[in-house]
């Protein structure tokens, strides 16, 4: 099981600030151009006036669309489910998911992300093992970006200055959707993933360097490859569709409603859009055109 490894790529790939996140989306009937903008969720707030062709995005769009509603993701009751989603009943904490040997494996990957912070994983062993990966991601992201702000991150921060320019935002999914993804997935399938990820570490420092390389390129066969990398679970049909694939298809549906009544700047993590499946070929395959903004 290798969907929390595939997920840390996936995740990973909106890195470089000066790569090509900004598309147009034009024709087939569509009275204005909209906007696609692929984003790395934990990247810092700061990187949105590095991308070429944002303030017109910003200014020629009706609506915001990410991933999930601002406010819904910001509500004190869906934060509330989501730490409730996040906890393992008792008889499956993380020190009874693993054998002494695995946990000692866990336990050295999670001390090098929070050892200096003086947090040990035995703290957190009510937590599914799917809620330490993301804990790691993001405290692999501090190390990329060291001015980051969990409270001032990219897709937030997007929809925050569309709101005070007027336009409203909306969402591709509800936080239940992507909790479910994330957190209710069988846990022994995420105990297996938690455990390739911690043994891959170092592979992962290794393909986020190929992955900011292949982007500041504007690559995308490259950041394909990567994707698809069997080692990150890329040859895992069922992951793939489940991360990416089934969501794109999906998503696509939903855009083509909203396109021809409102301008969209559609804001989605970056691995949604490179590929044959890809948001931009889905897109151009419903008869849109496509282009990267100048």
């Amino acid at each position: 099981m290798k969907k929390l490894a595939l997920l840390v790529a996936v995740m990973m790939l909106a890195l470089a600030s000066q790569a090509q996140l900004l598309w147009k989306v034009s024709g087939n009937g569509l009275g204005r151009p909209s906007y696609i903008m692929g984003t790395y969720h934990f990247a810092p707030a700061s990187m949105i006036d590095k991308i070429p062709g944002m303030e017109q995005a910003f200014e020629g769009c009706d609506v915001v669309v990410g991933e999930i509603d601002k406010e819904e993701m910001m509500s004190q009751n869906v934060q509330m489910k989501m730490g409730m989603a996040m906890m393992a009943p008792p008889d499956s904490t993380l020190d009874k998911m693993f054998s002494p040997e695995d946990y000692a494996i866990v336990e050295k990957v999670f001390d090098k992300y929070f050892g200096a912070m003086g947090v040990k994983l035995s703290q957190m062993n009510m937590l599914k093992p799917s809620a330490i990966s993301v804990q790691m991601q993001a405290m692999q992201a501090v190390k990329y970006f060291p001015n980051f702000d969990q409270n001032n991150l990219i897709d937030m921060a997007v929809q925050t200055r569309a709101n005070e320019m007027g336009r409203p935002s909306i969402g591709l999914e509800t936080i239940e959707e992507q909790t479910n993804l994330l957190f209710n997935t069988p846990l022994d399938e995420q105990a297996a993933g938690l455990l390739d990820a911690c043994k891959k570490d170092d592979l992962f420092m290794v393909m986020s360097s190929a992955l900011v390389e292949a982007y500041m390129a504007q690559d995308l066969e490259k950041i394909q490859s990567i994707m698809t990398n069997p080692e990150l679970g890329g040859d895992d049909a069922e992951a793939m569709d489940a991360l990416i694939y089934d969501r794109n298809r999906s998503w696509v549906v939903k855009l083509v409603k909203m396109m021809p009544e409102r301008t969209c700047l559609v804001c989605v993590g970056a691995g949604h859009l490179p590929g044959e499946q890809g948001l931009l070929q889905l897109l151009r395959d419903r008869g849109y055109t496509v282009e990267p903004m100048q």
